[in-house]
């Protein structure tokens, strides 16, 4: 094979992967169409918080998240924006009744960070 052959073919699967890199990236990057939610827990009860939304892609989803009480928990791989509702349990899995609901308006962009922090208050 020659030294142009080589170079033209290194150069198309360059090509080829950096497309598959930016058309394989489904979720949103921080700040730019949604964001992760972030519980401040200073009722030292949560256990579990249930949210329901629009996610990055405008579909109305739910999802339960277990958290740890009486301390600032991520809640990672969800992406939210808009108006979304967050209701908070002193049970694991949302199982139990809820102390603590509220829709919480969450930032489309946002320049700082990866989430958005709300507090958990009984």
């Amino acid at each position: 094979m020659n030294i142009r052959r080589k170079i033209a073919t290194a150069a198309v699967t360059a090509a080829v992967a950096g497309a598959g890199l930016v058309a394989g990236t489904g979720s949103a990057w921080a700040g730019s169409n949604g964001q992760q939610l972030q519980v401040d827990d200073a009722s030292g009860m949560a256990r579990s918080v249930m949210v329901q939304g629009s996610n990055q892609s405008g579909d109305w989803v739910s999802h339960c998240f277990n958290v740890n009480p009486g301390t600032s928990t991520p809640m990672s791989g969800w992406w939210w924006k808009g108006n979304t509702y967050v209701s908070v349990s002193s049970s694991s899995n949302c199982q139990g009744g809820y102390f603590f609901s509220r829709s919480i308006n969450v930032n489309k962009e946002q320049s700082w960070g990866d989430y958005q922090v709300f507090t958990a208050r009984y």
